[in-house]
């Protein structure tokens, strides 16, 4: 067998179902052997757009995603897209081309060192040189990729190695025997020690990260919340692990006025990073209990009570086991539910109204009353995820952008979730600015029939920007300097020309009828809804307290 079936054996036996790739000579044998053996090659019209969808695939099935991607400009094309999935903690698995290996260093057509490029925005990088251990250098990306904090990791293939046969003979093998597929654990005393802090609470709060999700513990979560009535507050894809109308959601970490109030905080799988205000939210007497994967994050930018390096699941499933003598928190839950409804209800008050063009937070509650408990959602933009955040309480929501802050995940995520879930609706919600970054990726949603309903929230302008500067600068004028988009463009006309349903939306009262609309085409679908710029989301007010 050559270098090409090697790797695609290799990948089989990893599970994959579907990979993300931009063609090239180099490495479409790769994808062909893929698409015989029944896998869904997906080609996107970007190298970028195909490690978004790779790291969308990753972060829907919660194990590795796949992109292919040629070699040279490809692979720097790809980088936006890694540096994305390393600070998200994606696993993504990239492969990409190289120019001859008999060639390097001799000025070859379109030589790169590319595995170094990547190499500070990767757990690992490789350039492989030899056909018969593509086996092992595929194994071990793996490895890399879903081992501690998962994350992204990159092979450099030259054309030679990959098209070269091999003579010798390869033994394939299964996952659990080339790499550790539990969850990682740590001594009991520091679970116990965790258990006699919380016996001492009175106002405790679980602030659930996205760790919590990549370990599949959001059942855990649940229960042990469950068990003893503690709020949760959620940070990152967090989000995904506790249902937004659950009794004992607390709001987003980052804007709970319930984080400062609590006197025991159980920080699950999440940095304390500028959204947690680098751990200094939380009351100045309050204990707080760091739990993470990574040891490199565990306490880091502030001091804790107890330090616990071990897989969330773990420490929750363990920490199961000694709740009994703990009591339940009943009357601090319901304040904390009485302060949500609250919140709640103003948010609810500021989406009244029938003015044109809509306020975002009319379109945002008009979406939300028409999501279902299996739909799958994906945010892209700055204040078009905040609104998201805030409104959107059914559905798997599953903010694009991570901490990185990178714009244009959001359509070629959206197509890795409806390749992987294709008999459940698909939504992507993005702002205009962010959209057209990959919304040329209409085109691959209508090559490979695969329907998804993009909603483009229009304000003609790079909107968190504009109100990051106007409560900085205190000037409108200097405010819209550079920000302003063209309010002539139509999004639905776009799509149309890429044999996708579009509509334009100006009135607030046909927001739902156009998703109808749009469904029903059986299409992929693009809604250009028109929304007023001057409503600042509370994510600018947040931003503009670090930014001059």
């Amino acid at each position: 067998m050559n270098g090409a079936e090697i790797v695609a054996k290799s990948l089989l036996r990893e599970g994959i179902k579907c990979a993300f790739a931009l063609p090239s000579g180099e490495i479409l044998p790769v994808c062909e052997y893929l698409r015989d053996e029944g896998v869904e090659v997906i080609f996107t019209r970007h190298e970028q757009a195909a490690g978004n969808a790779a790291d969308g695939y990753a972060r829907v099935t919660r194990g590795a995603g796949l992109c292919i991607v040629p070699t040279g400009p490809g692979l720097a094309n790809l980088m936006p897209a890694l540096a994305q999935a390393y600070y998200a903690s994606s696993p993504v698995v990239a492969i990409a081309g190289h120019s001859r290996y008999a060639n390097l260093d001799r000025n070859a057509f379109e030589e790169i060192d590319g595995h170094l490029w990547v190499k500070e925005y990767t757990k690992w990088s490789r350039l492989v040189p030899f056909t018969q251990r593509l086996h092992e250098y595929v194994q071990e990306a793996f490895r890399r990729a879903l081992s501690g904090r998962f994350g992204p990791v990159m092979l450099e293939i030259p054309k030679d190695v990959l098209n070269s046969d091999c003579n010798s003979e390869i033994e394939f093998a299964d996952p659990e025997n080339y790499r550790y597929t539990g969850r990682v654990g740590c001594e009991e005393k520091y679970i116990l020690r965790v258990i006699e802090l919380l016996k001492d609470a009175e106002k405790p709060l679980i602030v659930a990260g996205s760790g919590v999700y990549w370990s599949k513990a959001e059942n855990l979560l649940l229960e042990f919340a469950e068990r003893l009535s503690v709020p949760v507050c959620v940070s990152g894809l967090g989000y995904c692990c506790i249902p937004g109308d659950h009794k004992l959601f607390a709001g987003q970490a980052s804007a709970s006025p319930v984080v400062g109030e609590s006197d025991f905080l159980l920080v699950l799988g999440t940095r304390f990073d500028e959204f947690l205000g680098f751990g200094q939210k939380f009351a100045k007497n309050a204990k707080v209990v760091h739990v993470d994967v990574d040891p490199k994050e565990v306490a880091k930018n502030r001091y804790v009570n107890v330090a616990v390096c071990c897989d969330t699941g773990f420490f929750l499933a363990n920490a199961l086991r000694l709740l009994d003598s703990i009591p339940k928190f009943d009357r601090w839950a319901e304040r904390v539910q009485m302060t949500v409804g609250n919140i709640n209800k103003m948010f609810d008050e500021a989406a009244k109204g029938d003015e044109k063009p809509m306020k975002p937070q009319r379109l945002m509650k008009e979406l939300s009353e028409i999501l279902r408990r299996d739909d799958l959602v994906v945010l892209d933009g700055g204040e078009t995820t905040a609104w998201g955040l805030l409104y959107f309480r059914s559905g798997k929501v599953i903010a694009s952008q991570g901490p990185f802050g990178h714009l244009g995940a959001g359509v070629p995520m959206g197509i890795a979730v409806k390749a992987v879930e294709p008999e459940k609706r698909v939504f992507v919600v993005t702002g205009d600015g962010s959209f057209l970054f990959n919304g040329i990726e209409i085109d691959t949603a209508v090559r490979h029939s695969l329907q998804i309903v993009v909603v483009v929230v229009n304000d003609s302008a790079w909107g968190l920007v504009n109100h990051t500067r106007l409560l900085t600068t205190k000037s409108e004028e200097r405010a819209k300097y550079g920000v302003m988009l063209n309010e002539n463009v139509r999004y639905d006309r776009f799509a149309e020309s890429l044999g996708a349903y579009g509509e334009l939306v100006t009135d607030p009262g046909e927001v739902k009828e156009a998703v109808k609309r749009a469904l029903d085409s059986g299409l992929p679908a693009v809604l250009d809804v028109r929304v007023k710029l001057e409503e600042i989301s509370p994510l600018a007010y947040l931003l503009s307290t670090s930014e001059g």
